[in-house]
């Protein structure tokens, strides 16, 4: 039997009530806040979702989650959502123009900002690993901030394939690396509106690895001051959306 995911933090929650994907069990909320209860109330109603209300104390909630977690007085118990694989991408009747890959990223907070910057500079979907990789778990929905639920996600088992296929299909595919000769702004420079583009971001520790780099159109990094660090991932990301975001919007 497949545990239970439990969400927590109010917009992690709300976007997963959202979801037609999403399978919830019950919420739990904090009895003594009469703001939120009439506020879930008022969502199921008007999105005409049934699923069951429990009213309890804070200590329950406490005890649901481990460790010293912030739920906001608010917890869905619920079931993964299915995901597909990116090949699916293909063929959906949705015109997606572009998107992610993650590359073995682990660190839940990381991952969770992408999708929320995903979300915010309006890239359409994320495509992550089933090895070697955390894919949903209730860390990852609450740094999300709902966009998890919002965003769609697909998986792969083989990162440098599946950058062949959407290169196959007419993309550009991006990958980032700190050691990179070429900017970021000045790849984007050189894109087109209509052209579809997906951005490649390699692990925490390793970053992108040696065949995935070879099998992207372009390497790309970040300018900032010499003989300074590495940006981490999830801000990296952020500034490398906004770039496409301009790009497309301006």
């Amino acid at each position: 039997m497949t545990e239970p995911l439990f969400i927590y933090g109010k917009h992690a929650v709300f976007a997963a009530i959202k979801n037609p994907k999403r399978k919830i069990e019950e919420i739990l909320v904090y009895q003594d806040n009469i703001e939120l209860k009439n506020s879930i109330q008022t969502l199921l109603e008007q999105i005409k979702k049934k699923i069951r209300l429990k009213y309890v104390n804070y200590k329950k909630l406490d005890n649901i989650l481990s460790g010293d977690i912030k739920h906001q007085g608010l917890v869905a118990k619920s079931k993964k959502l299915e995901i597909n694989n990116y090949s699916s991408i293909f063929t959906s009747k949705k015109r997606f123009k572009s998107g992610v890959i993650l590359d073995r990223l682990t660190d839940p907070n990381n991952i969770g900002a992408i999708y929320r910057s995903a979300k915010a500079f309006g890239m359409n979907f994320i495509v992550n690993t089933n090895k070697h990789s955390v894919i949903e778990n209730s860390a990852i929905l609450n740094s999300a901030c709902g966009a998890f639920d919002s965003l769609q996600t697909f998986t792969t088992n083989n990162v440098s394939n599946t950058i062949k296929s959407f290169i196959s299909h007419d993309w550009w595919t991006i990958g980032l690396d700190h050691e990179a000769k070429t900017t970021i702004d000045v790849i984007i420079s050189k894109m087109r509106v209509r052209d579809k583009l997906i951005f490649v971001f390699g692990s925490e520790g390793k970053g992108i690895r040696r065949l995935i780099k070879k099998n992207c159109n372009f390497i790309a990094g970040i300018p900032n001051e010499p003989y300074t660090h590495s940006i981490n991932v999830s801000n990296a990301a952020a500034i490398v959306f906004y770039e496409a975001f301009k790009m497309k919007n301006t």
